[in-house]
This record gives structure tokens, C-alpha cells and sequence, in this order.
């Protein structure tokens, strides 16, 4: 199907669209004046010729409830063209029975199809509209623009680069500068999510071996003074003469083991063994780990929570993005501050959530060990009773007297020499050592479980996120230099478009898309320069579009004239008259003054 590059209205007729209800139709001109007092359907006329062609208002947007006249049931519009070739066409959209229809010589078609014969509607309401440009599509007009530029090649921007950033991106691909920094911005900022979490992490692992190292010196030191204590009287001990002693037992033990007592004896023995075996049986937690896991992952959310809200205050505060670092204006601020709230608030879910499961499965432990404590004890005395009922016979006898001298001598051997003060400082001393040695064997294994490497791994991360940063340095500036080059043959009179502005607070330059006109930004001009910098723009999109559409210009009672721009095209020239109806007139001649 082939495109239509030129078009002229030359007949509007509407059926409840806009303020008519019924039908009412125009003629138009190659230049055409439409005039009248306010309220009388200057910019309904505008709005139908936008709908026609786009399905959408003069302004754009989806609120086409309001084109539909209040009092009528369907709406309609048609307009007749002519085209290149001398051909008229005759374009017919509405609504009828609630279903939006659209034609093109009586033949319905979809929009989709509609655009691809006449153009897209952001190009048609740019061409028709002179502020559609820059006050609806602002920044999305890059794309409108782009797509009728010739393309740069990828090793002329290259060239430009200096060597490190070229050696940066190496064989990265560009061809779409906007999504490679889009990716590694995302890829950027999940690092960076990754490495709070680990620097949180080797915070608390250092601070759980500070706390385990300072814990174990002081450990050592109370060894180091038990051991210093013990020293003398195991000095003392060591120079008594205990052969007697160890020969006196050495002939109990063999006495103990010559005598028997049958299966008594036997059967004494097997539970005496059990009931040792019972007595010693330690808790054994099966979900320790788990909890210790849970308690380790409830910290790291703590920080993780202290650390958003510290960044929702600064932006609150500052009204800066404490991820980007730009300055948040009205419309974007409320967009990012609510994304960190809902970040908090996901954080302050999950962490209630895990210590939900923490405290049942702390409640499961202690259930758990009070369980087993039970069971222990009810073990112990079935078998302290079982002993207890075995009988008692000579030989049980002889042997417990023969034991209990045996550890008479024992005890003796151990604390031979030393007097009963002596001897009690020795045991204290000697279990105090004991307490000591097993605490600072507990504290090494502990040290020794704790987490390897993550200084290295932070090293890591840091260096992928320099190598990142580089990258998006380096495609920002590959961005900034295909932009200047792709946007190079855009000519215009006073008009112009600012493609760089520089941060207040750092200088850094950022790719913006704004339209300027004697250099001043649009935003800063008056309603007679914007239409003038519009109609500049028309004259360049019809220029790159190949397509010369007709321009609707409103509000030209403000207007001296038109400028310089050249429009090649028809004309539709809106003004206020007062106390006038409304009038559409095609003119004879071209006017340079809008009044």
C-alpha cells in the first residue's frame, strides 16, 4: 500500500463531535482562516481534523469521551483530501452503537493499517499541531526525529572516542546506546545491591571475631595466671616419691579384676555402663543452625532497613536521588519516594515474617530439649532403680571396698604431698584450667567457622563496579557523540535543540532532548515564540518525513506574524474575533500577518 507523502483538506463535516450536535461541514482553502468569538469551535474544528487523521485530539492524549457531543448517541467525522497524483481520498472515523470505527474510501481498516498508509500519529499531530512537539512528546521527540536521520556507522563514533574507552567497550555492542545504558545501570545496580549485603555481612563477621578474639585473650590471660598458680604445687607434686602408692594399686586392680560374681555382676556392670552413658548424653538441637542462620539474616535485614530509610530521608531532605544523584522534580520526586517506601515496607514484611518463623522455631527448640531433659531423667532413674534391685552379694562387696580403696590411693597419688589447703587449691586450680582450656577450645572452633574471603569478594565487587562505571562512562560518551553526529544535519533558523546540559552540582554533562529557540530554552519563552520555534519544527519533520501535511495554527490574534518559517503546505489560521460565530473561510491569497 502505498504511503501518501502530501495532503489537502478540502471538506470537515462532523456529527455530534465536539459542541455540534448535528451535522455541520466546512470548506476549506489552501490557506483558510477560521475565526469567531470564544467557545463558538475553533478548537473543536482542530481537534475533529486531528481525529480524523490520528484518532486522537489536536493535543493527543486517549480522552475521547470528551469529542462526543453530550446530547448525541454516535459521533462522526469525515474529511475529504486531495493527494499527490490528484487523487481525492475521503476519510471517515466515529463512534457508532459504542465501537470506534475508522475508513478509507468507505473501506474499514484498523489504525495500525491507517498509519501505514498516512504516517504515525505523533508525526501527523507534530505536523499539524506546532506545540504538540515540544509540549506533549518533549523528550520522546528524540525518537520522531531520529528515525528520519541517516544512520551513523559504529566505527566513526569509535574513532572519536580516546583509547582507554575505546579499549572499555571493546567488542560491546551499541547500536542502541539508550538500552546498553539501560542494562548496565540495571546490572550496576544490582551489584551494588549485592555488595551492601556482603559489606553487611563482613561487618558482622568482624565484629563476631573482634568480639570472639578479645573473648579468647581474655581467656588466655585467666589460663595463663591459673597456670602460673597450679605451677608450685604441681611442682611439689611431681617431687613426691608415689612408687609405693602406684604399686598398692596395681595390686587392688589385679584383686579387683581376680574376683567374680556371676551374672549379677555382669548385669551390674551393663546397666552401671548405661546409666554413665545416660548420665553424660548431652541436648544435640537440630535446628540451631537454622535459627543461628535466621538471627544472621534478621541482622542483615536490619541494616538493609536502617540503610533505605537513611536514603528516603536524604531524599526527602534533599529532594536528590540518593541512587543517581539528580535532582528530583515534581512530577518524578513522589514516583521515587514511593518506590523507597515500598522498599522499606517489603523489607519491614520479610523481616517480620523470618522473625515470626525465628521465635516458632526458638519455641520448637525449647519444646524439643525440655523433651529430651524429660526423657533423660525418666532414663536415669529406671536405671538408678534397676541397679538398686540387683542383689548384693559377697563378691559385689569385696569389689566395691576393693574400688573405693583404689580410689582412695588415686586421689592420694594426684594429691600426694600437698597438704588439705593445698589440695583444695590444687582441685580448684586444676578444674578452673580445665573450665579454661575447653572455653578457648570452643572459641577457636568458632573462629575457625567463620565466613573466608569476604574481603577478597568485596575486592571483587568493587572492582566489577569500577569496570561498570567505566563502561557506562564510556557509553555515555559514545551516546553524546552519535547524538551530536546523528543530529548534525538538523538545521534550523532560531530554533535549535539541546542535546547536553550540565548537573548544578557536579557539571557533569547530561543527554537531554529540549528545544531551544535564540538560545533560550522553551520552557522560557512567550506563547507567540513557542508557536514561532513550532513552526520551525514542522518545517523540519516535513522536511526529513518527505510529507506535507496541513498546519493548524491557533491562537494567531497573538501572533504579528509567522516567522521565517516556510510552509509549503496548507495552512489552517485560528483567531479570536469577538462577538463573532464561528466562520471558516479559504482565502485567495497566501498572508504573512496572522491578524
Amino acid at each position: 500500500m502505498a504511503q501518501i507523502a502530501s495532503l489537502q483538506i478540502e471538506q470537515l463535516a462532523v456529527t455530534g463531535f465536539g459542541c455540534f450536535a448535528d451535522e455541520h461541514s466546512w470548506t476549506f482553502g489552501r490557506r483558510t482562516a477560521v475565526t469567531g468569538h470564544n467557545y463558538q469551535g475553533k478548537s473543536t474544528v482542530a481537534d475533529a481534523i486531528a481525529y480524523a487523521l490520528t484518532g486522537a485530539p489536536y493535543f493527543g492524549g486517549r480522552d475521547l469521551d470528551r469529542l462526543q457531543n453530550g446530547a448525541s448517541a454516535n459521533m462522526r467525522v469525515e474529511i475529504a483530501v486531495h493527494t499527490e497524483g490528484g487523487q481525492t481520498h475521503v476519510i471517515r472515523r466515529g463512534r457508532h452503537e459504542g465501537k470506534t470505527f475508522v475508513s478509507l474510501d468507505g473501506v474499514l481498516m484498523t489504525q495500525e493499517r491507517f498509519a501505514e498508509r498516512f504516517g504515525s500519529r505523533d508525526l501527523i499531530l507534530s505536523l499539524l499541531n506546532p506545540l504538540y512537539f515540544a509540549e506533549v512528546l518533549g523528550g520522546d521527540g528524540r525518537k520522531l526525529i531520529e528515525q528520519y536521520l541517516p544512520a551513523v556507522p559504529h566505527e566513526a563514533v569509535m574513532e572519536k572516542l580516546s583509547e582507554h574507552m575505546r579499549g572499555v567497550l571493546g567488542d560491546d555492542r551499541l547500536e542502541m546506546p539508550e538500552v546498553y545504558l539501560k542494562e548496565k545501570r540495571s546490572e550496576l545496580k544490582e551489584l551494588e545491591k549485592d555488595r551492601l549485603v556482603l559489606d553487611g555481612q563482613m561487618q558482622q563477621t568482624d565484629s563476631q571475631r573482634a568480639r570472639l578474639q578479645k573473648e579468647l585473650d581474655e581467656k588466655k590471660a585467666l589460663l595463663a595466671h591459673t597456670a602460673a598458680a597450679l605451677a608450685p604445687l604441681v611442682r611439689k607434686q611431681e617431687a613426691q616419691d608415689c612408687s609405693a602408692v602406684d604399686a598398692e594399686i596395681a595390686r587392688l586392680s589385679a584383686q579387683y579384676d581376680a574376683v567374680q560374681d556371676g551374672q549379677a555382676d555382669d548385669r551390674r556392670a551393663a546397666l552401671q555402663a548405661e546409666l554413665d552413658a545416660a548420665q553424660q548424653r548431652q541436648y544435640e538441637s537440630a535446628g540451631a543452625a537454622q535459627l543461628q542462620q535466621m538471627q544472621n539474616q534478621l541482622q542483615l535485614l536490619y541494616g538493609k532497613y536502617n540503610d533505605e530509610a537513611g536514603r528516603l530521608q536524604y531524599l526527602q531532605q534533599q529532594g536528590v536521588c540518593p541512587t543517581c544523584l539528580r535532582r528530583l522534580d515534581g512530577a518524578a520526586f513522589p514516583e521515587v519516594q514511593a518506590a523507597f517506601t515500598q522498599r522499606l515496607q517489603k523489607i519491614q514484611t520479610d523481616g517480620t515474617a523470618l522473625r515470626q518463623q525465628s521465635e516458632a522455631l526458638a519455641a520448637q527448640e525449647t519444646q524439643s530439649r525440655l523433651q529430651f531433659e524429660a526423657h533423660k531423667a525418666a532414663e536415669i532413674s529406671r536405671l538408678t532403680a534397676a541397679l538398686q534391685a540387683l542383689p548384693t552379694g559377697a563378691a559385689a562387696q569385696q569389689r566395691e571396698l576393693i574400688k573405693a580403696k583404689i580410689k582412695e590411693l588415686s586421689a592420694q597419688r594426684v594429691l600426694g604431698g600437698l597438704s588439705a589447703d593445698e589440695a583444695q587449691q590444687y582441685q580448684t586450680l586444676f578444674h578452673e584450667q580445665s573450665r579454661l582450656e575447653s572455653g578457648i577450645g570452643q572459641i577457636e572452633k568458632l573462629m575457625d567457622s567463620l565466613p573466608m574471603g569476604q574481603k577478597e569478594a568485596l575486592d571483587r565487587m568493587d572492582e566489577a563496579i569500577r569496570a561498570l562505571n567505566d563502561k557506562i562512562t564510556a557509553a555515555k560518551a559514545y551516546q553524546s557523540e552519535r547524538a551530536a553526529r546523528l543530529f548534525a544535519p538538523v538545521k534550523m533558523r532560531r530554533a535549535g535543540l539541546k542535546l547536553y546540559e550540565p548537573m548544578k552540582e557536579s557539571g557533569e554533562l547530561l543527554d537531554v532532548f529540549k528545544l531551544t529557540w535564540d538560545s533560550r530554552d522553551y520552557v522560557r519563552l512567550s506563547l507567540s515564540e513557542r508557536v514561532r520555534c513550532g513552526l520551525e519544527v514542522v518545517e523540519l519533520l516535513s522536511r526529513l518525513s518527505g510529507k506535507s501535511y496541513p498546519l493548524f495554527v491557533d491562537n494567531t490574534e497573538s501572533l504579528c506574524d509567522l516567522g521565517a518559517a516556510q510552509h509549503g503546505g496548507q495552512m489552517i489560521l485560528a483567531r479570536v474575533v469577538p462577538r463573532q460565530t464561528l466562520q471558516v473561510k479559504a482565502l485567495d491569497e497566501p498572508q504573512r500577518k496572522a491578524g
